[in-house]
């Protein structure tokens, strides 16, 4: 199961690791959320 913090919707771009050291992949959240499909949570301070 994946958890995102819901805050994260709403930033212009996201960047996550791609799987090597040093490769960030960058994508808008939206499409993030469609691909993972995650439990939205409020955890952030």
């Amino acid at each position: 199961q994946v958890f995102m913090e819901e805050s994260i919707a709403s930033l212009p771009r996201i960047y996550i690791n791609a799987g090597a050291r040093g490769l960030l992949a960058s994508m808008g959240p939206a499409d993030l959320i469609r691909i993972l499909k995650p439990s939205m949570v409020s955890v952030a301070i």
